[in-house]
């Protein structure tokens, strides 16, 4: 029998939804009450359940019927973001496709930090402490979240004010300034490489690459030098979409040689390995060097894309290859040949 794919209706559910459909496999859709409408219009779930949170994946009724499915459970940024991942480590029976262990590490910024400094790959220098902070410095929240509350401070004072303008705007819950992890700023392009790690081929994939467009750090760009002082903007971070990046061909031994150290290390670190895709989040500076500050072990929103592949997938395969019909391909592969247990936890 064929698994099916579930997923939760967020974040990337739409092409992990067409993904598994191109590959023959049968769907079902975890949505969120109130988005019913908004799936249906596309007719890509073949069940759906609705539920009020997240956290009700973890309910008896709704695991029963996925194993009832044979589902294979996909992952994504709305798993993240909510935390309580000990929780699904131990108590969510369906299989989940890739490493369930990796998604705490992804949560905690000192795991995440430990994971990044044992691949050996280049990062920014961290700050233990807010007093420490003598230069560009972004602060940033636990977890998955799109950006919310991150802000540059560029000195302890600066960082006390920032702070507090936040709180009043609402953008920071009281708190949660004992929870950042700040980080040094490095000035570069952010470059967003969609790898993907097939247990199935035994090899690493580049599946495309983006750069976020984030709100207000780059909305402020319209507004002139002199308004930006006068109105005391305190700029954010909020993802609020994705633009397609191609990189320099040069740039991709580094891209894939920081990817296979990432692998080595999660190999490591985090049994069984990483299994999947995973996005290493990266800024090159005017030296053409990469500095990772963040890594994410699961889909990545911009990865949507490219629905229909992109340059990179195009290169891999002689037919339209998103990410979402990746993952579905590897599942099927898998299932064909008797191994789904490599390629799900």
């Amino acid at each position: 029998m064929k698994p099916a794919i579930a997923v939760i209706g967020s974040h990337s559910a739409l092409q992990i939804l067409k993904g598994a459909k191109q590959e023959g496999l049968s769907t079902v859709l975890i949505c969120l009450r109130g988005r019913e409408k908004l799936y249906a219009r596309f007719g890509l779930a073949d069940r759906m359940i609705s539920v009020d949170t997240v956290d009700q994946i973890l309910d008896e009724n709704i695991q029963a019927l996925l194993e009832e499915e044979e589902a294979v459970f996909i992952p994504h940024g709305t798993l993240i973001s909510g935390g309580g991942l000990e929780e699904l480590e131990r108590r969510f029976r369906p299989k989940i496709f890739g490493n369930r262990f990796i998604f705490r590490w992804e949560y905690d910024r000192e795991l995440k930090n430990r994971l990044l400094t044992e691949a050996g790959i280049r990062t920014p220098r961290k700050f233990s402490s807010y007093s420490e902070i003598d230069g560009p410095a972004i602060v940033k929240l636990p977890g998955a979240e799109g950006g919310r509350g991150y802000f540059i401070a560029k000195s302890p004072r600066d960082f006390e004010m920032k702070i507090t303008q936040l709180m009043e705007k609402g953008l920071l819950r009281r708190g949660e300034e004992r929870n950042v992890f700040i980080q040094e700023y490095v000035i570069g392009v952010p470059v967003y490489p969609h790898y993907f790690w097939s247990n199935v081929e035994g090899r690493l994939e580049l599946m495309g690459c983006d750069r976020r467009y984030e709100t207000s750090i780059d909305g402020i760009g319209r507004i002139t030098a002199e308004d930006q002082l006068e109105l005391e903007l305190t700029p954010t971070f909020r993802v609020i979409g994705n633009i397609p990046l191609v990189l320099r061909e040069s740039l991709l031994v580094d891209i894939f040689e920081d990817g296979e150290r990432f692998v080595s290390a999660v190999r490591k670190l985090v049994p069984p390995g990483m299994i999947g895709p995973f996005c290493l989040e990266m800024l090159c500076d005017e030296e053409g060097r990469l500095y990772t500050f963040e890594f994410s072990g699961r889909i990545v929103a911009g990865t949507n894309l490219f629905v229909n592949g992109s340059p990179y997938s195009d290169l891999l395969f002689d037919e339209p290859m998103s990410m979402g019909r990746r993952i579905a391909r590897e599942v099927r592969t898998a299932n064909e040949l008797g191994i789904l247990d490599r390629v799900t936890t």
